[in-house]
Order: C-alpha cells, then structure tokens, then sequence
C-alpha cells in the first residue's frame, strides 16, 4: 500500500470558515470540546473549529477543478457527474441522482424475479466499479448508493478530521462577533403606504447582523491512500480504470492538495471574509508498503516526533522481515540527527517554501508509486 500522511500548522487570523448556526441576526462559528494537557493534567476547552466535512468539500472542489482542467488539456471528458460539475456531492445517493449507466444497472437488477446471492454480490461490484470510472470525486471521496434494493458503499481514499488549534496556542485563540449592516436603499415609499409602514420599511432596509469571526494557529492532518484510487474495494480488489488513467488520478489526489491550501482555500464565507493565513510548517512521510502517520499538528514538537517515530517504525517493519520504503517531507524546521536517518536509509527532504513542499511531496509520492506499478 502507498500511503500519504500530511500534518500541517496554519496561522489564520479573522476567519468564518465553519458557521453552524444562525440565531436570530447572528451567524455562529463552529466550536468543539478539546482536551488539552497542563502542568497538573488535563483542561477541557471550548474552541474554534473547522469539521472535516468542510475540509473534504474544499477538496472535493479542487478535484473537480484539476479534473476540467488537466483532462481536457489531453482531450478527454474529465470523469465528473452533472453533480460534481455543480461541487453537489451527492454522488449516487439514491435513485435520483444516477448517471444513465447505473439507473440502467439498478432496473435490471431490479426486474429479476430471482436474486440470488452471488448476482447480488456481483451487481454491487459493477456497481462500484462503474461509478468509479465515471466519477474521480466518487472515486477519492467515497460515496454511499442508499438503495432499499441494493445499497452500494466504498469508503473515501481520503481521510481528514476537524482542523483545531495547537496546544501551545489555545490561550491565544480568539472568538469575536463582528458587527454588520445591510444598506439602506435610495428608493423609499415615498408616501405610497402609510408613515408607520414607512419606517418600518426602511428599518428592515438596514438590517443589522453579526458574524462570529475567529482567529487561531489551528492544526490539521490529512491523508490519503493512494493504492485504492482507480480501485474497487467494497466485494473485491479489482482495477476499475486502466493504468495510465490510475496514475493520472493518483497525480490530480497529490495536487488537489496543494490547490486546497495554496489556491483560494477551504472553507465558507470567502468572498467577505478571506482570512490573513499562511502554513508556518508542515511534515508529511509517504510510505510503503505498510503505512506511517505523521504526528498530529497540534503537538507542538510534531516534526520531530514524527521523524524520531520513523526511526522506531523502520526497526518494527525490519523485525518482521519487511524492508519499508519510507520518505519525510519537512517544511518551517530544521531536520537534526540527519545521520540516523541515512543509516536507516529514511529519505528526509527540507523545503524551504510550502509551494516546494507540495512539489517534493507530489514528486516522492509518484515515484514511490511508479516503482511499484510502473510507468
């Protein structure tokens, strides 16, 4: 299995990236309980938070966005739904939102008067093979077909949690309601109603609202399984594209990424609220054939931890006979003990730009990649 691990700290400041709720003229940021740890134990906080649905939609976006625009590039239909065209991530959920293909699939299903196990068994492995060739988003972001008469899942490639501050930050991690008002319009009733009936038009003309607006160093760690891409898995493990078009899918996984966090971002309300963010660092180990996650963002020392945790993770997978290919990426640190690691024959590769990061992370991936599947 290849797999990539990413962990990453991202400073941002003024931010509504997550609202839950609307109460009355007030639109509230999302928060979630936290556990951090203290000098005597452990505190429970309250703090700003972005979910990982949120962060899986700004992906999903970006793969939409590569996909229209690398596979026209080649000439070639992207493999996207009317819906993923829409960023409506529906994908397959029930009967209305079906390509031709699979609405086909389900009636004939359907109108067997016999259904024995193994034609059900083998209906939903076509299933998921077909909605994984014509949809790239169906395919790295999972989807679930909820059919009473044959429900069809596969579970995404991609996998996130909530972004949250770090530890070392929390008491420095601010919520604040900001003040708003609609504009008042030129044109008034101009004596058309009565004079109550006036005022009040032109109170309602400026309305006034509030938007929770937060700032923080949140942490966030995603990652993907770039084995599974192009690849069925909920009956049996079989190829659903070809190999030329499963290492072009695995290359749009690798960039959407970068265009998640370097492009226009994640998160909702960016036309008004844009934050001021950067990433301040990041580390990220591409791994083979067992799988290494790096240390949680939120920890302050996570570089370090992570690259003193794949000295221990070479010498578990040696132990057991396996010879593990494994590559760190490192931006915003310094890597120390560089020896070890050599000796360990662990490639640690230092960037010095979050662009460059992407880049080597990108480049490490595929080439472990390609050495297993080829070219």
């Amino acid at each position: 299995m290849v797999f990539v691990s990413l962990s990453t700290r991202v400073e941002a400041n003024v931010e509504a990236f997550n609202a839950v709720e609307t109460v009355g003229n007030l639109t509230k940021h999302r928060r979630a309980p936290m556990i951090i740890p203290t000098g005597n134990g452990y505190r429970l906080v309250y703090v700003p938070a972005v979910s990982g649905e949120s962060i899986a939609n700004a992906y999903q976006r970006a793969l939409v966005d590569l996909s229209n625009i690398i596979y026209k590039k080649l000439g070639r239909k992207p493999p996207l739904t009317e819906w993923d065209m829409r960023y409506e991530f529906s994908k397959y959920m029930d009967d209305n939102h079906l390509t031709q293909t699979l609405n086909d699939l389900v009636a004939k299903f359907s109108g067997e008067r016999k259904r024995e196990l193994a034609k059900v068994i083998e209906t939903k492995h076509l299933f998921e093979k077909t909605a994984i060739s014509e949809s790239i988003v169906a395919d790295i972001g999972g989807f679930l077909y909820t059919g009473e008469r044959l429900p069809v899942k596969r579970t995404s490639r991609i996998y996130t949690g909530y972004m949250l501050p770090t530890y070392d930050s929390i008491d420095i991690t601010a919520i604040e309601a900001q003040l708003h008002a609609r504009h008042m319009p030129s044109e008034t009733t101009g004596g058309r109603e009565t004079e109550a009936s006036s005022e009040a038009e032109r109170r309602a003309a400026q309305m006034i609202y509030y938007v929770e607006v937060a700032s923080a160093l949140y942490g966030l760690s995603i990652s993907i399984d770039l084995d599974g891409i192009g690849r069925t898995s909920l009956v049996k493990i079989e190829d659903a594209v070809d190999k030329n078009e499963r290492i072009l899918r695995v290359k749009i996984s690798l960039t959407a990424l970068e265009t998640m966090f370097l492009g226009t971002g994640f998160g909702a309300k960016l036309a008004r609220f844009t934050p001021i963010k950067r990433i301040v660092s990041a580390v990220a180990a591409v791994s083979h054939p067992l799988n290494f996650v790096v240390s949680p963002a939120q920890v302050k020392e996570y570089i370090d931890d992570t690259l003193e945790r794949s000295l221990s993770y070479k010498k578990i997978s040696t132990s057991l006979g396996i010879d593990p290919d494994l590559k760190i990426i490192v931006y915003g640190e310094t890597v120390k003990k560089r020896e070890d690691f050599m000796k360990e024959k662990i490639e640690v590769i230092e960037t010095k730009t979050p662009e460059e990061f992407f880049y080597r992370l990108t480049e490490k991936s595929l080439e472990v990649y390609e050495k297993i599947y080829g070219k």
